[in-house]
């Protein structure tokens, strides 16, 4: 029964602004990556990110079974990001075990992530960290080529601002990889983050980062800024799905779908491949960017 509504669901790709019409957008993404493609021997980091998925239930275990799929297949994953709502339903110490690790118990990847408001509703968000290792939010990690950022969107201030303009000032690798929950840009239930998108985005957009991944909304969505930088909501790790809006102002969405998935990230000398996989495997979006010049 559940699988047979999962397969119902609503998933639209649109190749233009919100309401456009579908199909795959046009250079930019194809149907599926090649073997060849996506499980080059040159790839040099990769990671997956999910968000929205602590809930024990079976679409959690779906989405981690087809992540163990994915890394059984050949592909590069160095950790497991994460873009918040990592426990619902507010984050409780006693639930770490069953809905934090031990899904993802056999995939043996350090997890890095962010906090979101379901996590932090009854100050277990420290906790949180603190149990898997992490340190409090601003905090960055760094793979091969990749730098990755975290920050705390529950709380938008001026000091996360100053943090991120100072890493994103410093020398580093040419990728940089932005991690928070509430979304920059975003066409669903929550939409756009107001405080966000006056603190954060103009910072994003100045130094050109390559990739920004938020959660908050149920689904999946991408989007690309008239500066080139993609914006990705990938909130389908395990809570139950929201429909995928239209017509809302935001910059040039290319692809949108509701269903359960991860986001896979691979990262080479010369591209980053974005690959949205959903929970029995199938690719809903695919992506290829450039590796920025020093």
């Amino acid at each position: 029964m559940r699988r047979a509504a999962l397969a119902a669901a609503v998933i639209t790709l649109w190749a233009a602004a919100c309401g456009g019409p579908s199909g795959p957008a046009a250079g930019t993404t194809s149907p599926a990556p090649s073997a060849s493609a996506s499980r080059a021997a040159d790839v040099r980091a990769g990671f997956v990110a999910f968000g929205d998925f602590g809930t024990g239930d079976w679409a959690q275990r779906a989405v981690a079974r087809a992540m163990r799929t994915w890394a059984r297949g050949g592909h590069r994953v160095d950790a497991l990001v994460t873009t918040g709502d990592n426990v619902y339903p507010d984050g409780s110490p006693s639930l770490f075990g069953p809905r934090l690790d031990g899904p993802y118990r056999n995939l043996r990847r350090p997890m890095w992530i962010t906090l979101g408001n379901h996590d932090v509703l009854n100050g277990h968000g420290g906790a949180e960290l603190r149990h898997l290792g992490l340190p409090g939010l601003p905090y960055a990690k760094r793979l091969p080529g990749v730098q990755l950022l975290f920050l705390d969107a529950d709380r938008p201030d001026a000091g996360q601002t100053r943090w991120l303009q100072d890493r994103l000032s410093a020398a580093g690798p040419p990728v940089r990889v932005v991690v928070f929950h509430q979304p920059a840009w975003s066409c669903s239930r929550h939409g756009s983050t107001p405080a966000v998108d006056a603190r954060w985005v103009p910072v994003l957009e100045r130094h050109r980062v390559t990739l920004v991944l938020n959660g908050h909304d149920h689904n999946y969505q991408r989007f690309t800024s008239a500066h080139g930088v993609t914006y990705v909501v990938t909130g389908g790790g395990g809570a139950a799905l929201y429909p995928v809006g239209s017509g809302c102002r935001t910059p040039h969405r290319a692809a949108a779908a509701s269903r359960h998935h991860f986001t896979a990230v691979e990262v080479t000398a010369t591209r980053v491949t974005v690959t949205a996989v959903s929970d029995d495997g199938a690719v809903l979006d695919r992506v290829v960017l450039p590796v920025p010049r020093p």
